[in-house]
């Protein structure tokens, strides 16, 4: 075997081990109350350290959507997965209109994101993420928060989604009944 062969078997064995690995981890059922509760304070903690502005440079804050569920997407301007999504979020941004705060964050330059928003038909909220990514613990794009109506983290959606489909619309569908 060839030391190209070789280096290429080794990196998908070594991508397939991190698939495994953060599936598991993602879909562990019985987790414990007391392990909730720590990422449940951690999530708090990661909204605090979240620092928005709109596109004109005013900041803004999760607490300015309070009363309803926000939906808030993270995404790059140069992330194919990103832009592939952004069709669905667009007609769930439709349907649940009066009921959830869509919103798109990038921390890129935001003549960058005015230049995607003018190229492309997305009627989509978009803001500026003024800090990295990494600063809220966001590791892959797109990722996507639901914050219930209190500003809870109820969900974390970590890469490409179909909005449309019938579990993601449920999804949104909890989120808004969801009353605490």
């Amino acid at each position: 075997m060839s030391k190209g062969r070789f280096l290429i078997y080794w990196f998908l064995g070594i991508l397939a081990c991190i698939i495994a690995c953060k599936t598991s981890l993602k879909s562990n059922p019985s987790e414990s109350t007391a392990i909730r509760s720590v990422k449940n304070a951690k999530n708090v903690q990661r909204l605090d350290l979240l620092k928005l502005s709109d596109l004109s440079g005013h900041p803004v804050k999760l607490s300015d959507y309070a009363g309803k569920p926000v939906f808030l997407n993270f995404w790059a301007t140069w992330c194919a997965p990103c832009r592939s999504e952004m069709e669905s979020i667009t007609e769930v941004s439709k349907q649940f209109k009066n009921d959830i705060h869509f919103l798109l964050a990038s921390n890129e330059d935001t003549t960058k994101i005015r230049n995607f928003i003018t190229e492309h038909n997305f009627d989509l909220n978009y803001l500026h993420l003024d800090i990295s990514y990494i600063d809220v613990y966001i590791t892959e794009l797109p990722t996507t928060f639901l914050i219930d109506r209190n500003g809870k983290l109820i969900s974390e959606e970590e890469g490409f989604r179909i909005w449309t489909q019938e579990n993601y619309v449920n999804q949104l569908k909890k989120l808004i009944a969801k009353l605490d």
